[in-house]
C-alpha cells in the first residue's frame, strides 16, 4: 500500500482503555482517567459491549475551565469520591489526552492525596494521542510492577506470567495447563473470572477478582516471567529483582503451544499429563479432518500484534496462506513474521500500522477465502465479499466474545473448528449437504 499521511478508520483504540484492561484484571481495583468525562463514558461503552459484563471507570471530568486552570482540584475531589463510596484497594489513575495535553503533574497532585491516607494510587502515563491501547496496557503493567513490587525476599519456585491483552478463555486455558502440570504461577494480571464474572444476582462496582495487589508485590520473588505477546515488564523485574525474562508468543497451535510446555519442563521438571497430551493428539486430528478445505486457502488476518502472531502460527500449521497486518505498529510483530517466513519458506504479505481503510486497499486485488479480524473489520469483509471470522478486540456485534479462545491445544481445536466451519458454510454450496437430489451413490455412499 502506498504511504499517506492521513488515518482513515482506525484499527486501533487508545492507550488509556488499554490502561484501563490492565487495572481490571487486579483484584479490588478502581481506574480513574484523569480527563473529560466522555472518556471514561467511551472506554465503558466499549469494555461492555465486547465483555458483557459491567464496568466502572471513575473520571475527573475536566472541563474548558480545567484545561486553563489545570485539573488538580478535579482530581483530588474524584479520589476522595472514589475512596468514600467504593473503598477500593488499589486505584489506577490513568492520564488521558487533556491531562497530557496541559501538563498536569500527576504523580504530585496524587502524593498530595496520598498524605490523608487511604487505597493504593498507581499513575499511568497513557497520552491517547500517541500509540494503541496495546501500548497503553503494557504501560500499565509497568507501573503495576514497579509501585506494587516490594524488595526481593526468599525466592521461589513459581513463575509470572504477563498474559497481555487476551480473551478471559484464553487467560483460563493457560491457567488450566499451568495447573495441569502443577505449576505455581502468578497472572500479572488475571482476567479469567473480572471480564467473564458468573451471575450471582449481587451487584458489585469494583472488581472481585483477579490477582490481588499482595501477590502482586511478591513478583520479585518468582523464579521467571513469561511474557506472552511481546508485551514489557519482564525485564523490569530481571533488571531490578533478578528474575529470569523469557520472551514467548501466545501459545497457540501445536508449534507455539510446544515450546510454552518445553520451556516450562525446562523451570520444574514436571511431567505433561495424560490429558493436557490427549488434547494435543485431539488437536492433530482436528488439523487432519479439516485439510481438505483449509489447505491452500488464503486467510487475511487483522487484530493486536500478539493475536495475529498467534493465529498466523495456526493458520501456516493448517496449510493455508496468509496475509497478516495489525493496527499497532510493533517490532515483535515484524520479527515474528520474518521468522515465519523464513521457517515456512515463502513470503506473504505482512504489514503493521495499518487503518481499516488500508486493510481494505491490501485486501482489493487479491484473492482472499476468509478474512479473520474484529467487528470493525465487518464493512471490509461485506465490500470484498468473504466471510470474517469474529476475533480480537473489539467484537461488540456478537456474544461471547470473551469465551473466543486460541491459547493452547484445547483453544486450538476451538480455531480450527470455527474457522474450517466458516469455510465450509461459505464456499460450498447446499448440494454438499447429501440429500436424495445431490448424492452420487458410486462416489459417495458407502
Amino acid at each position: 500500500m502506498k504511504h499517506r499521511s492521513t488515518i482513515i478508520n482506525p484499527g486501533i483504540i487508545c492507550q488509556p482503555l488499554g490502561a484501563v484492561m490492565a487495572f481490571l484484571g487486579i483484584r479490588g481495583s478502581m481506574p480513574l482517567i484523569h480527563g473529560s468525562q466522555g472518556c471514561s463514558t467511551y472506554m465503558r461503552f466499549q469494555l461492555t459491549r465486547h465483555f458483557r459484563e459491567p464496568v466502572n471507570i471513575a473520571s475527573s471530568s475536566l472541563s474548558e475551565a480545567t484545561v486553563v486552570y489545570g485539573g488538580e482540584e478535579n482530581l483530588l475531589r474524584a479520589l476522595k469520591t472514589v475512596e468514600e463510596q467504593y473503598s477500593p484497594e488499589v486505584i489506577g489513575v490513568i492520564s488521558g489526552c487533556l491531562s497530557e495535553t496541559i501538563g498536569d503533574d500527576i504523580d504530585r497532585i496524587v502524593d498530595k492525596h496520598r498524605e490523608s491516607g487511604g487505597s493504593e494510587i498507581i499513575t499511568v502515563s497513557s497520552p491517547g494521542f500517541r500509540g494503541s491501547h496495546v501500548d497503553g496496557y503494557e504501560a500499565a503493567v509497568k507501573s503495576i510492577l514497579r509501585s506494587l513490587v516490594m524488595e526481593h525476599a526468599e525466592p521461589v519456585d513459581r513463575i509470572n506470567i504477563i498474559n497481555g491483552i487476551m480473551s478471559p478463555a484464553d487467560t483460563s486455558e493457560i491457567k488450566n495447563i499451568l495447573e495441569g502440570m502443577g505449576v505455581d504461577f502468578l497472572m500479572i494480571t488475571d482476567n479469567s473470572e473480572s471480564l467473564d464474572e458468573p451471575f450471582d444476582g449481587d451487584p458489585y462496582f469494583i472488581t472481585r477478582h483477579g490477582t490481588s495487589i499482595h501477590d502482586i508485590a511478591t513478583a520479585g520473588d518468582s523464579m521467571a516471567t513469561l511474557n506472552l505477546g511481546g508485551y514489557g515488564g519482564g525485564e523490569f523485574l530481571e533488571k531490578k529483582y533478578g528474575v529470569k525474562n523469557i520472551e514467548l508468543p501466545i501459545p497457540a497451535g501445536l508449534e507455539g503451544t510446544d515450546k510454552f510446555l518445553g520451556v516450562l519442563l525446562d523451570l520444574f521438571h514436571s511431567d505433561i499429563s495424560r490429558s493436557i497430551r490427549r488434547e494435543r493428539g485431539r488437536l492433530m486430528d482436528a488439523m487432519i479432518d479439516s485439510h481438505q478445505y483449509t489447505s491452500g486457502r488464503r486467510v487475511a488476518i487483522f487484530a493486536d500484534p500478539s493475536y495475529v502472531v498467534a493465529v498466523t502460527s495456526l493458520v501456516l500449521e493448517m496449510g493455508m496462506q496468509p496475509y497478516v497486518f495489525t493496527g499497532s505498529r510493533s517490532r515483535y510483530f515484524h520479527e515474528k513474521i520474518s521468522q515465519f517466513q523464513r521457517k515456512w519458506g515463502f513470503q506473504f504479505p505482512a504489514e503493521s500500522g495499518v487503518d481499516i481503510s488500508g486493510l481494505k486497499e491490501n485486501l482489493a486485488g487479491r484473492e482472499v477465502d476468509v478474512l479473520i479480524g474484529n467487528s470493525h473489520c465487518a464493512r471490509v469483509a461485506r465490500e470484498l465479499g468473504v466471510p470474517l471470522l469474529r476475533m480480537g478486540f473489539p467484537v461488540y456485534d456478537r456474544v461471547g466474545s470473551q469465551r473466543i479462545r486460541i491459547a493452547g491445544y484445547g483453544g486450538g481445536i476451538s480455531f480450527v473448528d470455527s474457522l474450517t466451519n466458516l469455510i465450509l458454510e461459505s464456499h460450498y454450496d447446499d448440494g454438499y449437504e447429501i440429500d436424495g437430489d445431490t448424492c452420487d451413490k458410486d462416489s459417495c455412499c458407502i
